[in-house]
């Protein structure tokens, strides 16, 4: 190690060189990055429920809507006033551009028949507006139709909605044109607010989730990591009173920063609003680095030449930080047993920003400090040398009362942790306040149509959904549906053809079922799709070969366990109940993501079983010892139970940011650990076995740098916490706790169990080299040499 060392030092310009070449070529797949905002892009392209979900899309038309809540600031939304604005704005709204079909209560096709003619018309037509009677009759109806109530109006008749489906196809959702139709959209509700100041508009809809956390996401970044640099460097320069140091940090973050999306997008990674915290991490591991490094090298400047003090903090550092960045890419690849996407593209550009932070802390950081100045001078972290001192003294003498002590937080800890639930709603993507989520709030409470579920009814042939006995089947599902307590509204087609029976019958009530002969079926069928008009075809609940029906339950939004008690409710009620070839599992994409939240917390036991096994192995093969490997566990498992025990007091429900930060902090927090055990060993061979010696002058040597990396590392995520998308606040803020309980841990957990599982190694290393005078713990100390420079090595 110290000829290499020492060739670091020697030949720092051709190293620095050549990481600029790397940096260079990373930094060129910039151009092929890509960003997905989309809630869609945590679904693998090959999970079997999302499959369903796409080919139900390929057959009825994507699931791309913009819907439109307007609301009546005093009186009723069918007020002949409030009709003519939402008349308007439904005609306008199909001339936005991909808007393929508009549905409300102004084009609702109702129907009637005269002399035995079927007649189709607008629900709210010109005609019906002007006619009082015909107006107030529509407006009765309004509030009792089962195909209206609830999905075009709400039961207290004031709010009312306008559903635009769209022609987007998914790519295109992320493209400027999209964000064009977006603000279209936005401006046309202006415009009938502007023309009817009583009303209130309200908007949601995946095309809008998908646009706003696309502008969110670039505003977090475009605000935190300038903060998050300010205010990390900020604490860098009070701790170590160094501009050169900042400098150095800032330029090594960055290069490592641009470098991992640079090389991740070579490798065709797609960023989501999850994945972009690898650029934040990747600053932050970056940091660390630095802080170990230069840590020692000011303690090395009050006795040594600059070069020679470099070379002294490389010598001290290098094996510690060559594990600790091995250790933490071993956990950030661990995340690839994740069924989450985004999870599987931050751990991957987090290990590559990992690997370049080792890197350019090896190369580039040596080059610039022997080109900046760097003088000895006192610093703040003489306080907390003498801090650790009184620490070291009260570990010694209360050993035992300290080790009771954190065996009762932690066990309060664990408890705490497992009390928490696993919920995550779909469509809680954003805090508030923000307009979309208090939009997509609003409409939720009125219509309670944010979730979806879909099923499609096979009849088992072509042309074979005028079949009597299928269509009782589809009425007797679509009612058992309408049963449950969570489920606001249904839309079958057996309701269609049981209107149209009433309709040719005089609106008798009494024929308000399914007819028992099919091809009176098939001609009502036939002649109300011939007096439907252009864009409002049954093509969102037919399939083209008439085999198969669209069945769709509307909900408010639900937490994932009841999500999942309705799905598996349904399904329950489908294998009792309907034929085996009509039966077929909800489509929902909330649903399959309520499974995702579940499949994505076992994928992060296993991911978390995986990287601790690796970690552990990594630990007893570079410690050389199974007492210590085996004693870095404890430190580094138990964080993760003071983070989540922390959350349950704070929050209680655990989302899908939060199933995979056990993987991501597991390598960042061993790092603290790795350099404690590291410098113990030493220490203790040092003192001859002494552990009081060695706790004491390990935690003089390693306390100041493990209390700068966890301010700096803290205070980035911390800033993560600010954030307005919820996945990458609570990721920040359960990050946090568990890096500062590391530290707690770290610096009296630890310590505490070294004291009394070494309190006998001072007897035992006498006894050793009593019989062998040479005895060194089985190890050889290095040689110091000076290389042709006069640096020692």
């Amino acid at each position: 190690m110290s000829s290499f060392i020492s060739t670091l030092v020697r030949f720092r310009w051709y190293y620095f060189l050549a990481s600029i070449a790397v940096l260079v070529f990373s930094v060129a797949g910039l151009r092929h990055f890509a960003f997905d905002g989309s809630p869609r892009v945590f679904f693998s392209g090959n999970d079997p429920s999302y499959e369903r979900f796409q080919a139900l899309e390929d057959t009825y038309g994507n699931d791309f809507k913009v819907f439109f809540m307007l609301s009546a600031r005093d009186g009723s939304i069918l007020e002949p006033r409030h009709l003519a604005s939402l008349k308007e704005m439904t005609e306008r709204a199909w001339t936005l551009p991909y808007v393929r079909r508009v549905d409300s209560l102004s084009n609702f096709q109702y129907t009637h028949s005269e002399h035995d003619e079927l007649y189709v018309d607008d629900f709210f037509s010109e005609e019906v507006l002007n006619d009082p009677d015909k107006l107030a009759a529509r407006q009765a109806i309004a509030l009792k139709d089962i195909d209206i109530v609830k999905r075009l109006v709400t039961a207290d008749g004031k709010h009312a909605a306008i559903v635009l489906s769209l022609s987007l196809s998914y790519d295109q959702t992320m493209t400027p044109e999209a964000g064009d139709l977006v603000e279209k959209a936005y401006a046309l509700a202006d415009d009938i607010k502007a023309g009817n100041p009583d009303l209130e508009t309200s908007a949601t809809g995946s095309l809008l989730s998908t646009y706003h956390n696309m502008q969110v996401a670039e505003a977090d970044m475009g605000l935190m990591i300038p903060v998050m640099f300010g205010l990390m460097f900020l604490i860098l320069g009070l701790l170590l009173r160094s501009l050169s140091t900042v400098f150095v940090s800032f330029i090594l973050a960055v290069f490592t920063a641009m470098g991992a999306m640079g090389l991740a997008s070579w490798f065709g990674i797609t960023f989501s609003i999850l994945s972009v915290n690898a650029v934040m991490i990747s600053i932050i591991v970056t940091m660390a680095h630095c802080i170990h490094i230069f840590t020692q090298l000011f303690k090395e400047l009050q006795t040594k030449s600059k070069a020679e003090a470099l070379a002294a903090s490389l010598r001290v550092n290098f094996f510690a930080v060559s594990v600790t960045s091995l250790t933490t890419v071993i956990g950030f690849l661990s995340l690839n047993t994740n069924d989450l996407p985004p999870a599987v593209a931050l751990g991957n550009t987090a290990a590559i920003g990992t690997a370049l932070a080792w890197l350019f802390s090896l190369t580039l950081l040596p080059a610039l400090v022997l080109l900046l100045p760097f003088k000895p001078h006192k610093t703040s972290e003489l306080l907390i040398d003498r801090v650790m001192d009184k620490l070291a003294d009260l570990l010694i003498a209360r050993r035992y009362l300290v080790l009771l002590v954190m065996i009762a937080m932690s066990a309060l800890m664990i408890d705490l942790s497992f009390r928490n639930d696993f919920n995550d709603r779909l469509t809680e993507t954003l805090h508030k306040p923000h307009l979309f989520r208090d939009d997509t709030d609003r409409i939720d409470q009125h219509f309670g149509a944010i979730y979806i579920d879909s099923f499609n009814l096979d009849s088992g042939s072509e042309y074979n959904i005028v079949d009597p006995e299928y269509l009782k089947n589809v009425d007797r599902f679509a009612t058992f549906l309408r049963q449950q307590p969570e489920i606001s509204s249904v839309r079958a087609f057996s309701d269609v053809i049981k209107r149209l029976n009433q309709s040719m019958h005089n609106d008798d009530p009494a024929f308000y079922r399914i007819p028992d002969d099919r091809e009176l079926i098939a001609q009502y069928l036939l002649m109300y799709e011939m007096s439907l008009p252009f864009g409002l075809d049954l093509g969102e609940q037919l399939t083209p070969d008439r085999r198969r029906s669209l069945v769709t339950a509307n909900m408010p939004s639900l937490d994932t366990a009841t999500d999942i008690d309705v799905d598996q409710r349904i399904w329950a009620w489908q294998q009792e109940n309907l034929p085996p070839e009509m039966q077929d599992r909800n489509r929902a994409l909330s649903t399959i993501w309520s499974y995702l939240t579940i499949h994505s917390l076992s994928n992060s036991l296993e991911g978390s079983a995986i990287a601790l096994l690796l970690i552990s192995v990594v630990m007893l093969f570079m410690l050389r010892s199974v007492r210590y490997g085996l004693i870095s566990l404890i430190p580094n498992i138990l964080p993760a139970a003071f983070g989540f025990g922390i959350w349950f007091l704070f929050s209680g429900e655990i989302g899908l940011g939060l199933t995979c930060v056990v993987i991501i902090t597991i390598g960042i927090v061993v790092d603290d650990t790795v350099h404690f055990l590291v410098k113990y060993q030493k220490a203790l061979k040092e003192h001859k076995g002494d552990a009081e010696k060695a706790v004491r002058t390990t935690l003089k040597q390693v306390g100041s740098a493990l209390f700068m990396t966890t301010a700096v590392l803290s205070s980035g995520f911390f800033v993560l916490a600010l954030s307005k998308i919820v996945i990458n606040s609570a990721l920040g803020q359960v990050t946090t706790v568990i890096l500062l309980a590391a530290y707690i841990l770290d610096i009296l957990l630890l310590p505490t169990l070294l004291l009394i599982i070494d309190r006998n190694r001072k007897a035992e290393y006498q006894q050793k080299q009593a019989l062998n005078p040479d005895y060194e713990d089985g190890q050889r100390q290095p040689e110091l040499s000076r290389d042709n420079n006069g640096v020692t090595v």
